[in-house]
């Protein structure tokens, strides 16, 4: 049956002027603004969102007029947490001066670094490209557990040796399918490795605040099951943020909770652990070994004996390396940038 139901129809005021959105400051390292610098501008004109594009060479007198910044790949390149690149230090110079920066958008995945507390302490919104390595940094460490599950830790060693020493008797490695994984962390890079894990046949509980499931995995615990947990664990992978609660998760008391055989991972951030009881517990035998990728101080001091301890696996923060990374970013950052410039609309609507 049909009916009129034009009445409904708001009508339209012909007199009504939309009003203006002022332009919008953006900065942008020299090769994000030469390869992606126009394809920003053709979102924000869609949005009707005026965009002026600044780097960090040519913004010298416009420093007011930027309201948001992507701190990208190419910018952070050369550093590591504790020693900024000249390129992060310069653009971090402009950030800290943009008294009208109301967001910021980051290459990594967490918010511990200092420059990222100073924004956000003067009340910048500042979004982190989680998820941008989750897929590489699982492959990497699934890499590493399964080399040293099946005695790589044994064969290497003994090549450079030029030994021929197959494993026998009691040094065989333990069945995946008997080896029980424990990983601390439920965000994009833990559950993306526990998911290559259970296909290949290793046991994986999940450690996360609140222990509510999430498929596939059937055991997920809180914190407080941890200590148990690790009494029976073949791997303790940690792979969460650095806070006030994870700070020194893993310290002397939890590490004599694990049996003799079992391996710490940690691809998280190098505070997790206390290093010098970590330190002590693998060069006493009191675990078997560690692959690490993060540290307390990065670079890692040559004076630190992990760098020397034979059942130590290490790689320099960089266990992300992958070529596509950067661009990963870049699509992150476009999301955000265009919830951004809705956003600007949104202000200057009415």
């Amino acid at each position: 049956m049909w009916c009129d139901l034009s009445w409904r129809k708001k009508p339209v005021d012909k007199h009504h002027v939309e009003q203006p959105v002022l332009p919008v400051g953006l900065l942008l390292s020299e090769a994000v603004n030469l390869e992606y610098g126009k394809h920003f501008d053709e979102i924000a004109k869609r949005i009707r969102v005026p965009l002026l594009r600044y780097t960090t060479s040519d913004v010298q007198g416009k420093i007011d007029r930027i309201n948001a910044a992507f701190f990208s790949r190419d910018l952070y390149e050369g550093s590591s947490l504790h020693e900024p690149s000249p390129s992060s230090n310069a653009f971090f110079r402009i950030v800290d001066n943009a008294r009208q920066l109301t967001w910021l958008h980051v290459c990594s995945s967490g918010l511990d670094l200092p420059q990222y507390q100073v924004a956000i302490k003067r009340g910048v919104r500042v979004t982190t490209s989680s998820g941008a390595t989750a897929q590489a940094i699982a492959q990497t460490t699934l890499a590493a557990i399964l080399a040293l599950s099946r005695g790589f830790g044994h064969w290497l060693p003994a090549q450079t040796r030029k030994d021929w020493a197959p494993l026998t008797g009691k040094d065989l490695p333990a069945d995946i399918e008997t080896q029980r994984v424990i990983i601390a962390g439920a965000g994009a890079i833990g559950l993306t490795l526990g998911r290559m894990l259970l296909a290949i046949g290793f046991k994986v509980t999940i450690v996360r605040r609140i222990a509510t499931p999430i498929p596939p995995f059937v055991n997920v615990i809180d914190y407080t099951e941890l200590d148990r947990a690790l009494e029976q664990c073949n791997w303790l992978v940690l792979a969460l943020p650095l806070n006030e609660q994870t700070h020194g998760l893993i310290d002397q008391r939890r590490l004599a909770l694990m049996p003799a055989h079992a391996r710490i991972v940690n691809i998280g951030r190098g505070a997790l652990i206390d290093e010098s009881a970590l330190t002590q517990a693998l060069s006493q035998g009191q675990i078997a070994g560690a692959y690490l990728d993060t540290f307390t101080k990065e670079p890692l001091t040559t004076s630190s004996a992990l760098w020397t301890l034979p059942n130590v696996w290490i790689t320099p923060h960089n266990s992300a390396a992958s070529a596509g990374h950067s661009q990963r970013v870049v699509r992150i950052f476009e999301q955000e940038y265009k919830r951004w410039l809705n956003e600007q609309r949104t202000v200057f609507a009415d």
